[in-house]
């Protein structure tokens, strides 16, 4: 009876999270075509007016807007809004007018950039910011200080400054690393040694950037769980059974600490493509961030808001996986 209980809730748990889902993902795209239309010389218009200048018929030139631009603003609104919809849910998000090639396309080239800028930073100053951050809650006294202080001042730097300072030291006084792009153009794409190495000296400093910049936030997160956790009563308990101190730190402290800031990884993840605007147009690595800033930059609205509803999209997802992944860890989470 208990079992089956069980199984009700975490259905009606389950269900709920993917309706909350759903419904982020319909105001979401709601937003993105509210924001179309809001716009002076909504791209329908700016299709339509290219179209027309090439020769094409008034209404022959309409029926290839409506289908370039993704929606047609000379229907009801409401409809409009439904074919919108219907639109994005099967993956045509319009046409961009500085790419000359459908957003969807463009999307898709430029994501695992992003993906592979998020993953890889936010992994590396995730572990490592996590055993730093016990170090630091089991090192009181000088270390910690010393430990603190230094990451404070890493914290308080601008994000534009601490780009600059690496750009000027290892891109051009030292010139190690390139500063700009995400390959060399006497290099072709492809799975071998030479583009991959080529890759990775030119995202070196992109990385690095990205990775101070969150490295301290990990560090300062863990530190304050596991001294919270420090006077809990099983640690407590453990130390006066005389366990030894590392034990104590990574079986009872550190795995307590942690649960807590792999849910905040998984949020983290989906909050990171907002983020890496500023690393990937700094950088000219051709992401998410990087296609975000040149659409807005030269008025492609779809383009723009293409890229902006991915990575919306993004968070939710992230936050989706994040929910369900702590669920299944912590019944509680389910009601079960």
């Amino acid at each position: 009876m208990v079992e089956r209980r069980d199984v009700i809730n975490t259905s009606i748990w389950a269900a709920k999270t993917i309706a909350y889902v759903f419904v982020e993902l319909v105001i979401a795209i709601s937003i993105a075509f509210f924001l179309i239309h809001a716009m002076p010389g909504n791209p329908y218009q700016i299709i339509l007016v290219s179209l027309l200048q090439k020769g094409i018929p008034y209404e022959q030139a309409k029926i290839m807007a409506a289908a370039l631009a993704g929606y047609n603003p000379n229907v009801n609104p409401i409809v409009s809004w439904a074919g919108y919809m219907w639109n994005v849910f099967h993956g045509n998000l319009g046409y961009s007018l500085i790419y000359r090639a459908p957003v969807i396309k463009i999307i898709a080239n430029a994501a695992p950039w992003t993906i592979l800028l998020v993953a890889v930073s936010l992994t590396l100053a995730f572990v490592t910011g996590y055993l730093l951050g016990l170090y630091a809650a089991h090192k009181t006294g000088i270390v910690d200080t010393l430990i603190n202080g230094s990451l404070s001042f890493f914290q308080s730097i601008p994000a534009y400054v601490l780009a600059l300072i690496l750009i000027i030291i290892f891109g051009v006084i030292l010139k190690i690393a390139p500063i700009a792009g995400a390959y060399s153009s006497n290099v072709t794409p492809g799975f071998n040694a030479k583009f991959i190495l080529d890759v990775m000296r030119h995202l070196a400093l992109p990385l690095v950037t990205y990775y101070l910049l969150i490295f301290p936030g990990w560090v300062f997160g863990t530190r304050s769980l596991a001294i919270s956790i420090t006077n809990e009563d099983y640690v407590l308990v453990a130390k006066a059974r005389g366990l030894p101190d590392k034990r104590i730190l990574f079986s009872y402290i550190g795995k307590n600490a942690l649960l807590p800031q792999l849910t905040a990884l998984l949020y983290s993840y989906g909050l990171m493509f907002g983020s890496s605007i500023f690393i990937e147009s700094t950088f000219a690595i051709p992401g998410l961030g990087y296609v975000l800033a040149i659409g807005s930059g030269s008025r492609d609205y779809l383009l723009t808001i293409g890229a902006f509803l991915i990575i919306i999209i993004a968070v939710i997802l992230g936050n989706f996986i994040a929910d369900v992944s702590y669920g299944l860890i912590d019944p509680r989470v389910r009601g079960v």
